[in-house]
């Protein structure tokens, strides 16, 4: 599996192409800058290796304590973690109870904030571009870590079969 860094690499050299490609597809500035804000944000610090004492598990800073339960939970490279789609979508879920409940407890102490709560479908219904662009740039940066991981396993594995056997004589 490559180190924190190398994913980093991959993550800043991989940013501008894939952000090309949106904007090449979209016609929208805005939306490639929010894919390329996703993109950052997924490859230095919402990925798969939340679930072990990581890089991006340091980068939460004092706020780190927040995964403590998700990396108990999630074994390392699982499906949860690392897998197409469920992996992104675990953590935003996780990430999301937190905030709920941080929301709860804020309205709590303040009930004044209730203007504040979720927006309906409806409301949302005009962000839908946006929104499947953020995901579209958390997932992608997760893809591309899990893959990364997959081929440098594959690639260890090859070299490890191809050594030249030693003869006993």
């Amino acid at each position: 599996m490559p180190a924190g860094k190398v994913h980093d690499r991959i993550t800043y050299w991989s940013l501008l192409p894939l952000t090309a490609l949106v904007y090449g597809l979209t016609q929208k500035a805005h939306l490639a800058g929010l894919f390329a804000l996703a993109y950052l944000f997924s490859g230095l610090m919402f990925g798969p290796d939340l679930d072990i004492h990581s890089v991006q598990y340091r980068r939460w800073g004092i706020l780190r304590w927040l995964w403590l339960p998700y990396r108990r939970a999630i074994k390392h490279r699982s499906w949860l973690s690392h897998g197409f789609l469920a992996g992104t979508i675990l953590r935003l879920l996780y990430l999301g109870v937190i905030g709920a409940l941080i929301g709860l407890i804020a309205l709590i102490f303040q009930p004044a904030w209730r203007a504040y709560l979720p927006l309906t479908g409806a409301q949302l219904a005009p962000w839908i571009p946006e929104i499947f662009t953020l995901f579209i740039g958390l997932e992608s940066a997760a893809m591309g870590h899990s893959l990364s991981d997959y081929l440098d396993s594959a690639w260890k594995k090859r070299r490890k079969r191809k050594k030249p056997r030693r003869s006993r004589r």
